[in-house]
């Protein structure tokens, strides 16, 4: 699964990691927690490359992504990585002007070249999966917070990742949402999926977590 070894990172003169490495152990959830600006969400980001990092290498075997790449080469080896992986935002990051089965279906459909009757069998899949088969119909703006969140995870899930990452995906929920997002990641885990996840929650965290790497 995914490794970081030896990796450093530093945002105008503060270090928020040296030497760091990690592990993201197939079939596993791992929990990342810290206090506020203690670096868990880049870590996170890390992990697919939304950032680069500044010393160290990141890894998705056979994909090696070491430090100082030129750009374009550490864009086509990032981007290959990103495939291999699903990212769940905090915001949701739907897509305001489509439809739940639509905004699922989109990178099926574009990036995967999913013929269209095949990628909306998929994500009614995964829409069943997280609780949302009923709003294949409905959009982002009548959707609950911890609707839309499940949507974002069925989303991520539909490409088929060998990991999803998770950024803090119940912080800016209420508790009824927050139950219904907490359920369908226990379930997850339960099938064995291999998990990342930020939360800023230690009974949460720590209710879940097969890992847990705690930052300072």
């Amino acid at each position: 699964m995914i490794q970081l070894r030896g990796v450093s990172k530093s945002y105008g003169g503060r270090v928020l990691f040296a030497g760091f490495d990690l592990d993201l152990v197939p079939g596993k959830t791992t929990v990342i927690m810290g206090k506020s600006g203690s670096g868990k969400s880049t870590l996170l980001r890390l992990c697919n490359q939304l950032e680069r990092h500044d010393q160290g290498s990141v890894s998705l075997a056979p994909i090696d992504i070491p430090a100082g790449l030129p750009h374009g080469e550490w864009q086509r080896r990032a981007t290959a990585l990103r495939r291999r992986t699903g990212m769940v935002f905090q915001g949701y990051q739907l897509f305001p002007h489509l439809n739940v089965l639509d905004n699922v279906t989109l990178a099926l459909r574009v990036v995967q070249k999913v013929e269209p009757l095949v990628a909306a069998a998929k994500a009614v899949a995964m829409l069943e999966l997280v609780g949302m088969a009923k709003a294949v119909d409905r959009f982002p703006a009548r959707l609950s917070g911890g609707e839309a969140q499940r949507v974002a995870i069925a989303r991520a899930l539909a490409t088929e990742p060998e990991v999803l990452l998770l950024d803090e995906p119940t912080s800016a929920l209420d508790p009824a949402s927050t139950a219904s997002v907490v359920a369908v990641i226990a379930d997850l885990r339960q099938r064995g999926f291999t998990l990342a996840m930020v939360t800023h929650d230690p009974e949460l965290g720590r209710s879940l977590a097969d890992h847990l790497v705690e930052l300072a």
